[in-house]
């Protein structure tokens, strides 16, 4: 492999590891809010130690794809749990295609509440465009990051740009309540090990596709450090209003709204596209264990995942958060400490 071809791979890599941690969530700032901005001046210090487990964990998981050649995250839930690991399986498998249905239930309220169609067509219309990519695999995983992820990552630093040298507000970066060093990093740790649950069988997969170490080095590095600056910047840009970005479900609306009504619609576009991008990574990882556990062809198992998360997205976005979240969090938790240990013997 050419340095050209591995460099480029490894920002493919990278865009899709940001894009499917990136979802509505990270987008609208309000689990930046509700993880970070809280803490004030101290959130910087949970950023970056949130940062550095997302490289090194990204590569961990990326190098266990690479030995194990495994196409879902089957093998890595075995290595981590032993015994435990069908039970551990069959609950990621339900969870993961329970977030991906409440992805789509956010794109149909997203459709809903700001361009006027009802949720269904919303939910169909996103639904459609993530059975197109992932009938692709990971080249239409990659394909729609590559389009997406830097649209988002523009955006991003605009919104920062804007905040910290065009919009004179006042502002003070004081955290809402007393901090300790166990808050600041359990924030990163929790925050970390959700996110790297669901990112799991799109690493795994992509890991097992690389011939070239190096690449997924590339990958793993270049993706944990853009989720850190993004992280960064949208914190930085949320403390400038605080506490009156604490009033909006979605608190990034607070900022647009003053950037003026064009950015409005602009930033619908990024919110639905943050959805995609974690959208497609969920039901690919779906698809994968599914192919892999059950042995079903991958067109069919697409097929049936996608009607499922149809069904699903109905229940509602709130409900279905509340029910797969803490638990996805504790896996992510596991996870992580074996790795640490795994590390630690070799």
């Amino acid at each position: 492999m050419s340095r050209y071809s591995r460099v480029m791979l490894g920002v493919k890599i990278a865009f899709t590891y940001v894009g499917t941690v990136i979802g509505a969530g990270f987008a609208s700032g309000q689990e930046i809010l509700q993880f970070f901005t809280m803490y004030g001046k101290y959130s910087v210090f949970s950023i970056l130690l949130a940062a550095f487990l997302f490289i090194w964990v990204g590569i961990s998981v990326l190098k266990m794809g690479f030995e194990s050649r495994s196409k879902s995250f089957r093998g890595t839930m075995k290595l981590v749990f032993g015994r435990l690991s069908p039970v551990v399986n069959a609950y990621m498998l339900l969870a993961i295609t329970m977030v991906a249905a409440a992805m789509l239930a956010g794109a149909g309220a997203l459709f809903e509440e700001y361009i006027s169609l009802p949720f269904y067509i919303g939910v169909i219309i996103t639904a459609f465009v993530v059975w197109a990519f992932v009938a692709f695999g990971l080249k239409g995983i990659f394909a729609i990051n590559a389009w997406i992820i830097p649209v988002i990552l523009l955006f991003n630093l605009f919104v920062f740009v804007y905040s910290l040298w065009m919009d004179d507000h006042a502002y003070e970066f004081m955290p809402i309540f007393d901090v300790t060093a166990f808050d600041v990093v359990k924030a990163a740790v929790s925050y970390v090990s959700f996110n790297i649950v669901l990112a799991l069988g799109v690493l795994i997969s992509s890991g097992s596709e690389v011939d070239d170490p190096r690449a997924f080095k590339i990958g793993g590095a270049l993706g944990g450090f853009t989720l850190g600056a993004m992280l960064l910047m949208s914190n930085c840009s949320l403390m400038r209003y605080v506490p009156q970005v604490y009033e909006f479900e979605v608190p990034m609306l607070y900022l647009v709204y003053r950037m003026g009504p064009s950015f409005s619609v602009a930033f619908v576009a990024v919110m639905w596209g943050a959805i995609l991008t974690t959208l497609v990574a969920n039901v690919f990882s779906v698809v994968c264990a599914v192919n892999d556990i059950f042995k079903l062809p991958m067109p069919a198992a697409l097929l049936m995942t996608i009607v499922a998360c149809v069904a699903l997205s109905f229940v509602g976005f709130s409900r279905i958060v509340a029910f797969v979240y803490p638990l996805l969090g504790i896996i992510g938790v596991i996870v992580i400490s074996v790795m640490f240990f795994l590390a630690g013997k070799r």
